[in-house]
This record gives C-alpha cells, sequence and structure tokens, in this order.
C-alpha cells in the first residue's frame, strides 16, 4: 500500500497580512490612549455651574436652619465653593475637582474663573437700567438669611465659555434668562 501525500492549500496568514493588522491596532490604541486621557481629566471635573447651583441651595438650607447669616464664596486657588457661617467656620464644601494637580491650576482654561455680582434695582422710566456700575456692584461673597439671599448674578468663565446665572433670592434657584 501507497501512501499517497496531497500538496494542499496551506491556511493561515501572510506575513504582510499580520503586518497590516498589527498597524492597525497600533493607530486604534494611540486613538484611544489620547482620548481616555482627556476623559480621565475631564470626568476628574464637575460643571462650576453645577457645583454653584448645589452650594447655593446648601447656603439657603443652612440660613434657615441656623437662623442666622450665611456665606456663600468662592475660593480660586482650590476651586470650590465655600458654605460658611459668620465667624468663618466652613459648614460645607463643594470643590469643582474631585482631585486638583499642578497641572490643573497651571492651565488658565482649565482653571474656573468666576464673579459675583448684585442684582440692583431697576431705575428708569421704563425700569429697565441702574444706576450703579458693576464695580459697584460686584461681591465678594454671597450672604444668605433667614432662607433668602441677596439678589445675585453669576459669571463663569470656563473651558472657553462664559455662561450668566441669575439666582432668585427666595428658592436659590436659576432664573432663566431673557433673551
Amino acid at each position: 500500500m501507497t501512501v499517497l501525500q496531497r500538496r494542499g492549500s496551506v491556511s493561515g496568514f501572510t506575513l504582510i497580512e499580520i503586518l497590516i493588522v498589527l498597524a492597525l491596532v497600533a493607530i486604534m490604541a494611540g486613538i484611544v490612549a489620547g482620548n481616555a486621557s482627556a476623559f480621565i481629566i475631564g470626568g476628574n471635573a464637575e460643571p462650576p455651574a453645577r457645583v454653584l447651583k448645589r452650594a447655593t441651595l446648601d447656603a439657603l438650607y443652612f440660613s434657615g436652619e441656623k437662623k442666622e447669616e450665611i456665606f456663600l464664596s468662592w475660593l480660586e486657588q482650590n476651586a470650590t465653593f465655600l458654605v460658611q457661617d459668620r465667624q468663618g467656620m466652613i459648614l460645607k464644601s463643594h470643590p469643582v475637582y474631585e482631585e486638583i494637580t499642578d497641572d490643573i491650576r497651571s492651565d488658565d482654561e482649565l482653571m474656573p474663573k468666576l464673579e459675583f455680582y448684585a442684582v440692583p434695582p431697576l431705575a428708569g422710566v421704563d425700569g429697565g437700567s441702574s444706576d450703579l456700575d458693576s464695580d459697584e456692584l460686584l461681591l465678594s461673597a454671597i450672604r444668605f438669611h433667614a432662607g433668602c439671599s441677596t439678589p445675585f448674578l453669576t459669571v463663569i468663565e470656563f473651558r472657553g465659555k462664559t455662561e450668566e446665572l441669575k439666582f432668585d433670592p427666595f428658592s436659590a434657584y436659576v432664573l432663566k434668562s431673557e433673551e
């Protein structure tokens, strides 16, 4: 009996096919790694407007509960909203970043800029203007007392965008902008 050896097709991949697949995997890994690092940096931060809304509600709550003046302020070097009593004791801290690094501190676009302004009484014939300049209305902290606050407007600059939030003094909710 003779054993016949058949010549069949060799299954497998050629070297060029393997190199193409490896190149595609390397390109995809580079894209994913770049996006992952941006996602991690962005995931460390919460939008300052959202944190401010939460801090404002806490300040309103503490002013009603403690029956004393409560102050909401912005600590720029730590990107944190502070709710304090009149003695300066911190009742609640609301950071924008879970962990703030030197890289974040040194990048102007990643550090939020924030200013509080008092909302002045309107004057004039149509009641649409004020006699006060914005420099006179700039506040270092917002005062909350007996469940209400000074009417205030907040201007937030973060990641190249500017946002204005006007708060209702009695509910601490953001009022819709008049556009």
